[in-house]
C-alpha cells in the first residue's frame, strides 16, 4: 500500500508550504540503534522502493480539500496563502484510501516569533559527509549507522544556542529525500534543533548514479523562505565542498539586509583557485562571512551570536 514518506508542513509569515513524497510502499527501516548491516539494507533498498509517479493525491486540510499530482519522483507541493498558527489537520488520499503518515519527526513547523532565523546545509555543514570524496562518502553512508555519524562541533553549538529561544530553523540540502529517516535520525540523536528538512526528490538507484537533481534547488529553496519572510533576518551556514559559496554570495546579492551572519566550513587544508575565488567574492559581498575549521575559537563565536541574539527582541 502507498505511505507517505515524508511530509512537512511549513508556515511563514503569510504563506505555507506543503512538501511531500509519496512511495508505493513504505521500505524497510529500522528503528533505533543498529548495526552495519542494517545501516547498509536499509540504504539500498530505499533506491529500489518506487515512488508513486504522476498520481491524483487529495489533501484534505482544515476540512478545505486540495488536488495535486505527484511528479515523476513521487513527490508533491502545494502553497497557501494563509499561516497556520497550530499544527492543521490533515488528511491525504489516494484512490479513496486514507494514506499513513509513517514519520517519527515533527510534520508541522510553524513560523516563530524569533526575529532571526537559520537557513543550513547538512552534508558536512552539521554532519561529516566527505562530499568531496565520493568513496568516503559511500562508506560513511553506507557503513556508519545515523546514530554513530560524527557532528561538527561548532555548527551544533551554534545552532543549540540560537535555538534556545523557539526559532525557524531550515535544513535545505542536496540530499535525496531516500536518506530522510536517516537525517532526521541524525538531529534527533545529536540533540539539534528538528528544523524543516528540505531534501531533493526520491531517487532510485539508476537515477543516483546519474545525478538527477534539480540544478538550482537550493537556491530556488532559500528565495522563497526569505521573500516569504519579511519579519526575519537569518544566519546561514555551509561548507566548501559544493556550491554554498556560490548560492550564498547570490543570496546575499539578491537580499542584501536579510542576512546577518554565513558560516562556511572548510573541509580541506587547502582550496583549489577556483573555490578560493568562490569564497574571496563571498567575503566581498558579505563582510560577516566566517570560514571556520576546528581551530576556530568557538567560544569568540559563540559570544558574537549571543551579543547579536541579545540586540534582536524576541
Amino acid at each position: 500500500m502507498a505511505v507517505v514518506w515524508k511530509l512537512s508542513i511549513i508556515s511563514l509569515q503569510s504563506k505555507s508550504l506543503i512538501k511531500g513524497v509519496i512511495l508505493k510502499k513504505n521500505p524497510f527501516y529500522k528503528r533505533g540503534e543498529f548495526g552495519v548491516f542494517d545501516n547498509l539494507n536499509m540504504l539500498i533498498k530505499s533506491y529500489f522502493t518506487s515512488p508513486l509517479k504522476n498520481s491524483d493525491i487529495r489533501i484534505v486540510l482544515e476540512d478545505k480539500d486540495y488536488l495535486v499530482v505527484t511528479d515523476a519522483y513521487g513527490m508533491f507541493e502545494l502553497k497557501l496563502d494563509i499561516s497556520f498558527k497550530t499544527k492543521p489537520k490533515i488528511i491525504i488520499w489516494f484512490q479513496n484510501i486514507k494514506l499513513n503518515i509513517n514519520q517519527n519527526y515533527p510534520v508541522f513547523f510553524k513560523n516563530e516569533n524569533s526575529k532571526i532565523a537559520v537557513i543550513s546545509d547538512i552534508d558536512d555543514t552539521i554532519l561529516v559527509s566527505h562530499t568531496a570524496n565520493t568513496l568516503m562518502r559511500i562508506g560513511v553512508l553506507s557503513l556508519v549507522p545515523s546514530h554513530k555519524r560524527e557532528t561538527i562541533l561548532l555548527t551544533q553549538k551554534l545552532l543549540n544556542l540560537i535555538n534556545k529561544n523557539p526559532t525557524n530553523v531550515f535544513y535545505v540540502s542536496k540530499s535525496e529525500s531516500n536518506l530522510f529517516k536517516t537525517l532526521y535520525s541524525f538531529i534527533s540523536k545529536n540533540n539539534l534543533p528538528k528544523g524543516a528538512l528540505l531534501l531533493t526528490p526520491y531517487l532510485n538507484f539508476k537515477q543516483l548514479l546519474h545525478g538527477k537533481k534539480e540544478k538550482d534547488f537550493k537556491l530556488n529553496t532559500i528565495e522563497f523562505i526569505l521573500k516569504n519572510s519579511p519579519d526575519k533576518k537569518f544566519i546561514l551556514f555551509g561548507d566548501d565542498t559544493q556550491k554554498d559559496m556560490e548560492i550564498y554570495a547570490t543570496i546575499v546579492k539578491l537580499f542584501p539586509n536579510k542576512i546577518e551572519r554565513i558560516y562556511i566550513r572548510q573541509t580541506v587544508k587547502r582550496l583549489n583557485k577556483q573555490k578560493t575565488t568562490l569564497l574571496k567574492k563571498l567575503k566581498e559581498a558579505f563582510f560577516a562571512t566566517i570560514y571556520f575549521n576546528e581551530s576556530t575559537d568557538l567560544k569568540l563565536e559563540l559570544k558574537e551570536v549571543e551579543d547579536l541574539l541579545m540586540s534582536k527582541t524576541f
